[in-house]
């Protein structure tokens, strides 16, 4: 089996837009959500390779609760530690030329106790993993 670690995972929204003007109101002609990180993306690819994978990391309020429902959805196994902040979020604008404008959150802040917590519970896991990727 296979651990991922995503410290600080989000839910990324890319918007298509013809063009971006900065100043300027932009329509909007395609919206993609997902759940992201780096960790989170390794755990999804090898989940639709068929691999055993289990993605861990902190998450949190309402945006946690997206991107683990995302994931379970997507059929990734994932195991968050609760976390008292809310997930962060990103969005990238991407126009018609390919040019990509990424906006992304701050992390939420980590307790002492929260850190502690994880760090126990990916000591529990990590025994039964052949490999860890931390990303």
């Amino acid at each position: 089996m296979i651990l991922t670690v995503t410290l600080n995972p989000a839910i990324d929204t890319t918007y298509r837009v013809a063009t971006l003007s900065v100043g300027e109101t932009n329509r909007v002609e395609a919206v993609f959500r997902r759940a992201g990180g780096k960790g989170i993306n390794v755990a999804r690819v090898l989940t639709t390779l068929g691999v055993d994978v289990v993605a861990l990391g902190l998450s949190g309020g309402r945006v946690g609760a997206a991107i683990d429902e995302e994931l379970r959805q997507a059929g990734v196994a994932a195991e968050w530690f609760p976390i008292a902040g809310c997930s962060r979020q990103t969005v990238t604008i991407v126009d018609a030329a390919g040019n990509a404008t990424a906006v992304n959150e701050q992390g939420p802040t980590i307790t002492a106790d929260e850190w502690s917590g994880f760090v126990h519970h990916f000591r529990e896991r990590v025994g039964d993993a052949d490999v860890v990727v931390l990303s």
